[in-house]
């Protein structure tokens, strides 16, 4: 990928192990596993300042704040740990991240891009990036046990909402089991 789409202001490209490394700071010691198993990061920069980043993955991938797997059907992709660093917050680089990441998934081919989020704060961004929410998670942790409620999004397309309950393995509903933590 060499640049961003037009209307975005910042580029975004891959990096190489070394600058996943820097990008990642504290948390550099994953690059290698996640290399290993396929996953790819991709940087935002302004000139040579490297300003955020977020990962590209085609294999089953653990989304940390839910606790669970996702697994990924044939051209599938999923965009995830999209993180601006601190300095550059509120510019537009998250938004960046998300649309190259999107655009390089379409280039390769990806027929479906899913992408997990936590907040509101990235969900306007991650919408126009062309995402429709399918299912929504409410989660909790306490006493060593995980709370998953699951529910479709409304006026999500019935076809997507079971795709993506069966890539993530889960049922609509409340469930309650034992927290798996992992760093991943």
């Amino acid at each position: 990928m060499s640049g961003p789409p037009p209307d975005l202001p910042f580029e975004v490209r891959e990096l190489d192990s070394g600058w996943a490394r820097v990008a990642m700071g504290a948390e550099g010691d994953l690059v290698p596993n996640r290399l290993a198993r396929g996953s790819r990061c991709f940087g935002a920069w302004v000139g040579d300042e490297l300003v955020g980043y977020g990962w590209l993955s085609a294999n089953t991938e653990w989304i940390g704040e839910l606790e669970l797997e996702i697994a990924l059907a044939a051209r599938e992709a999923y965009v995830w740990n999209c993180v601006t660093l601190v300095p550059h917050r509120r510019k537009g680089v998250f938004r960046s991240i998300v649309t190259s990441l999107v655009a390089q998934g379409r280039e390769e081919g990806r027929a479906r891009l899913w992408i997990a989020s936590v907040g509101d704060l990235e969900s306007n961004t991650i919408q126009r990036a062309g995402y429709a929410p399918v299912i929504r998670f409410e989660t909790a942790s306490r006493l060593g046990l995980r709370w998953l409620k699951v529910v479709p999004a409304k006026g999500a397309d019935p076809g997507l909402v079971a795709n993506a309950l069966a890539a993530v393995a889960v049922k609509p509903g409340l469930s309650v089991r034992r927290s798996k933590r992992r760093r991943h």
